[in-house]
Parts: C-alpha cells; structure tokens; sequence
C-alpha cells in the first residue's frame, strides 16, 4: 500500500486496557513505535474508567459530605458537597493522584528508553481531565462551583509535580476535553453551573492550556463521551468538533502541539468529516483523527481516511476514544488497523509536519 493512501503517524488518546504501564509500552512500541511521537501509560487498572477514580477521593475527604442523587440518563450518583461549616474557598483536596502515576510510569518509561525498546524521540503522555469533567459526576449541584474551584486549584499543582519530575523536551500533557464539548452542544450530564457558556469553557481552557510550561508539548482530546461504551451525544457531523477546536486555537494563550477530534463511524463519512475544510489551526498542530474503531475493520478506516483527505491534506490517525472500555483482546487487533492504516513518522518534525490541520 503506497503511503499517499495512508495517514501520517498514530496517536493514543489515553487508555489501553492491558495490564500494566509497561506492558502497555512494549506492546504499543512493538507494533506502531514507529509511528507514534508520544505514547501514553495506558490508564490502567483503576483508572481505564477516565475521571470515576475521582470519586473515592472524594468519598474519603473529611470536609466533604455526600448525598445519593438520581441523574437521568446516568442512574444514582453519589454525589458530593462541602460539610456545614466548611469555608468552600478554602477546600483543599490535596494528593489527587495523577503527579503520583506520572512519576511511577515514567520511570517504566525511562527505563524502557534506555534498553532501547522505546525510540529516543518519543515523549511521555500525561493525560489529565478537567476540572469540569470532575465536577460533572461527582458534585452536588448547588456545590459545583466549590468543587470545580477545588479542582482548578488542585490541577495545576499536580502538573506542577509532573513537570518539575519529567523533563520537559521529553513531556507531552493532554487536556481530555468531553464535558465541555457537551456543555456548548447543550448535552450536558449536568447542566453548566456558570453563566455564557462558550466564555466560560473558553476561559478556563485558556487557563489550563496556558499551565503547560515551554518546552512541554500541549495537546487537546475533544470527546463527545464515552460512558459505557456509548456516546453521550451523537453529532451528525464535525461541525461542533471544528468550531470549539478553531475557538481554542484562538484562546489558549500558546501553541497547541497536537490535537484529536473523534469520527462517528455508523454515519456517512463524506458528510460528516465534510466541516474539517473549515479547521484553522496553528502551523504547528498536529492533527489526529480518531477514525479506528472496534467495530469495523482496515477497509472501512482506509475509506474514511481518503474521505478526509478531500478537505485535510495530512494528519494521523486513532481510535474515536480511549481504548479503556474495549475488550483487552481486541488491542492487538485494533494495533494492526492502526500500523496497516498509517506511515511511519520522521524521528524530528519537519515543515512538512508543521502543514498539519492548515
């Protein structure tokens, strides 16, 4: 197969359900290292369910109380509020995990870099979500503001960690953008706490874009949800998707390094991918479309890369989501579409790279 009739390089958006980081980085190395600039630890174990890791957490706070909720759509939640007498600008969560699972992967990384299994080149992926994706399944209603406030407190201070553990040139950081993409399609799980919607998520995506120091590369996961293995919105097109993507480019306050956007597969891919002719990204973002799916084979991913190629002269490919809620032996299988439906990428990037999503 000619490599003009391929995408250019793969990306993983965040979980791989296999049973370890370091499984997760001989298998993906084995099969698309040479396809890949950043690789992922694969969210494993407890974390394959994205932000539901939050919520013993939050469970254990002593300054937090809880109250069994009914969510439609969704079912009961457990859902939490600061205690009487607590002062809400003062809630500290502390220790929230992710600078701690940074570290403790980077170091089967590192290692694995050193023996040569891991090219050089490839950096360390931290995928990390939003403080409103948390608040959105874990929060009270009328206690959302305080525990979204708690969040974009604790957040950074975790990046911090992360950054000041990793080096920098050799880092890459994913901000999982799902329940902001609802919040402005009006699809939330819960509805948006804050006034002006598209000013609201603009803003503090410009703030959290704007955390990810020089030197490390930001990118952006825009997800239109996953729950159960289910979409919680089902977009006709990739309208919303290029509009919110162009908006960040013109928000975030320094270069998004790469960026995914998902693709339906059980919609007609001319249609859908038609409102990628309207993408404006920065020279330098590399643009992935996640158009593996479990659910259809190389043939039907070839046919919807060469119908995004009529408006998107080079980007890469990935699945729709994570790959957390898929059956462990469907990986494999998912790898090969993923190496059979892909060219190997250049160690550095070149101008011919910095065209991506242009």
């Amino acid at each position: 197969m000619a490599d003009d009739d391929r995408a250019h390089g793969v990306h993983f958006v965040g979980t791989i359900p296999l049973t370890d980081a370091e499984e997760v980085f001989r298998t993906t190395a084995e099969l698309v290292g040479d396809r890949v600039r950043r690789l992922p630890d694969g969210e494993t174990g407890a974390r394959k369910d994205w932000v539901w890791i939050q919520v013993p957490i939050l469970q254990r706070h002593p300054d937090l109380e809880q109250t069994p909720v009914e969510v439609p759509g969704v079912g009961t939640l457990t859902l939490m509020s600061p205690r009487p007498g607590v002062d809400p600008d003062a809630l500290d969560l502390g220790d929230i995990g992710y600078a701690g699972f940074a570290r403790e992967s980077y170091a089967r990384f590192r290692a694995l870099k050193q023996q040569g299994v891991i090219a050089e080149h490839v950096r360390f992926q931290v995928d990390l979500p939003t403080p409103i994706a948390i608040t959105s399944i874990s929060a009270r209603p009328d206690a959302a503001p305080a525990i979204e406030a708690a969040y974009r407190r604790a957040l950074p201070h975790e990046l911090d960690q992360i950054t000041a553990h990793v080096p920098h040139d050799e880092l890459a950081v994913q901000w999982d953008v799902c329940l902001e993409l609802l919040m402005v399609e009006g699809h939330p799980i819960v509805a948006p706490w804050f006034d002006a919607v598209w000013d609201g998520v603009l803003e503090r995506m410009a703030t959290l874009g704007g955390a990810v120091p020089a030197g490390v590369e930001l990118g952006i996961h825009l997800c239109y949800g996953d729950y159960q293995h289910e979409r919680s919105v089902e977009l006709d097109d990739a309208r919303s998707l290029v509009r919110l993507a162009n908006a960040l480019t013109e928000a975030i306050p320094r270069p998004i390094d790469f960026l995914h956007l998902p693709v339906r597969e059980d919609v007609d891919a001319a249609r859908y991918l038609a409102p990628l002719a309207d993408l404006r990204l920065a020279s330098q973002t590399e643009l992935y479309l996640g158009l593996i799916t479990d659910r259809d084979g190389l043939t039907e991913a070839l046919g919807r890369i060469a119908q995004a190629r009529n408006h998107i002269p080079r980007f890469g490919i990935a699945t729709e989501c994570g790959m957390g809620r898929t059956p462990a032996d469907v990986v494999p299988t998912l790898l090969e579409i993923h190496r059979d439906a892909s060219a190997p990428v250049a160690p550095q990037r070149t101008a011919e790279d910095s065209s991506v999503g242009t």
